[in-house]
C-alpha cells in the first residue's frame, strides 16, 4: 500500500509538469505568422504583410512593400500618369508589436478620407477595411470558420460596421459593385477572368504585386478565382483604435521609430489598438520552470512524508 502511495505522489508530480508544459502552449506569444490584407474599395490595390516574414529594424518596424505599378484606374491607368499621381496607389504596409500594443501604418496616395468619384456611392472611394488572419489558413477558410479579424479605420468607407476598431469572427463582403470597382459579374474580381484586376494590370503594362501575399491567398489557392472581398460585413466589437498619423508623418509617428524613407507614397495612415483583446499573456519561461521545480518539490516532500510515517510505523 505504502508504494501505491508512493506512486501517486509521482503521479502528482507529472501531472503538474504536464499542466504547465500545456499551459506553455496554449498561448501566443506574438503575431509572428499573422497575415495582415488590405483593398481599396474598388479593388484597385490589393497589399498584405505577414508579420515576422521580414525583418525587424532596431525599432521593432516591419516593413511589406507592394508594387508602384499595380494601382489601377480609368484616369490613370496604372502607375503615376505623367505630372499626376495616382490615388489608387498602395505603396506598402508596416507591422510594430510591443508589448501591449500593435502598431500599423499603410502607405500610399490613397487619402484617409477617399477620392471624390461621382458615380460611387456617397461620391468618393476609399480604403476598404484592414483584415488580419492569424490561423494561418487562406482568407476565405478563416471568415468560414470564425478566424477572421477585421479593423475599420476609414470612417468614410461603405463598412457594415458602424464604429471604428478591431472586430473578431468577422465575416466580409464586397462593396465593389456600388463604388464603380471589379465586380464578379462584370470584371472577374480579382484574378477571374480578361477584365479582372490583374488581367487589367498586366494589358496596361503594370507589375502586380500584394507585399508579402500573393492572389492564392484571398483565391482559396486558386480555387475562386473571382474573389473580391473587401470591407467588413459583420463582426463582433472588440476594442478601438487609436490613430497617430492621418496622412502627414507626424512627430507621434516617428516617436516610434517608423522609418519615412521606406515608402513612397504621400499619404501615411498609422493607428495602434491593445493586443491584449486578440493575443493572450504568456508566462515566463523562468516563471513556468519556477512552477514546474514547485510541483515537483511539493510532491517530493509528500513522498518524504510518506516513507517516513511507514518507515515509523514498520519499527514500531
Amino acid at each position: 500500500m505504502k508504494y501505491k502511495k508512493v506512486f501517486n505522489c509521482l503521479k502528482v508530480a507529472v501531472t503538474t509538469v504536464g499542466i504547465l508544459s500545456v499551459a506553455q502552449g496554449a498561448y501566443a506569444a506574438n503575431l509572428t505568422g499573422t497575415a495582415f490584407s488590405i483593398s481599396l474599395e474598388c479593388l484597385n490595390d490589393t497589399t498584405g504583410l505577414i508579420a515576422g516574414k521580414n525583418p525587424t529594424d532596431a525599432n521593432g518596424w516591419q516593413y511589406a512593400f507592394d508594387s508602384s505599378k499595380d494601382g489601377m484606374n480609368g484616369n490613370y491607368w496604372v502607375g503615376a500618369a505623367p505630372g499626376k499621381e495616382n490615388p489608387y496607389d498602395i505603396r506598402g504596409m508596416a507591422f510594430k508589436e510591443t508589448s501591449d500594443s500593435v502598431i500599423i501604418a499603410i502607405n500610399g496616395n490613397m487619402k484617409l478620407t477617399g477620392e471624390s468619384e461621382a458615380g460611387a456611392a456617397g461620391g468618393q472611394i476609399g480604403f476598404g477595411d484592414l483584415f488580419f488572419n492569424m490561423s494561418g489558413k487562406t482568407f476565405t477558410d478563416a471568415m468560414n470558420s470564425g478566424d477572421l479579424f477585421g479593423i475599420r479605420f476609414a470612417e468614410a468607407n461603405a463598412s457594415g460596421v458602424q464604429k471604428l476598431g478591431v472586430y473578431s469572427g468577422v465575416q466580409a463582403k464586397t462593396v465593389t459593385n456600388i463604388k464603380e470597382g471589379y465586380t464578379v459579374q462584370t470584371y472577374g474580381g480579382l484574378t477571374g477572368g480578361n477584365n479582372s484586376y490583374e488581367s487589367q494590370v498586366k494589358q496596361g503594362g503594370g507589375t502586380i504585386g500584394y507585399g508579402d501575399l500573393t492572389s492564392a491567398y484571398f483565391t482559396n489557392n486558386g480555387k475562386d478565382k473571382t474573389f473580391n472581398l473587401n470591407e467588413i460585413a459583420s463582426g463582433q466589437y472588440l476594442t478601438g483604435i487609436s490613430f497617430l498619423t492621418q496622412g502627414a508623418i507626424n512627430k507621434q509617428l516617428l516617436n516610434t521609430g517608423y522609418d519615412v524613407n521606406k515608402f513612397t507614397g504621400s499619404q501615411t495612415i498609422a493607428f495602434k489598438f491593445s493586443k491584449s483583446t486578440i493575443v493572450k499573456d504568456v508566462p515566463e519561461s523562468s516563471t513556468l520552470a519556477g512552477l514546474t521545480i514547485v510541483g515537483l518539490a511539493m510532491a517530493g516532500s509528500q513522498i518524504r512524508k510518506k516513507y517516513q510515517h511507514n518507515s515509523k510505523q514498520e519499527l514500531a
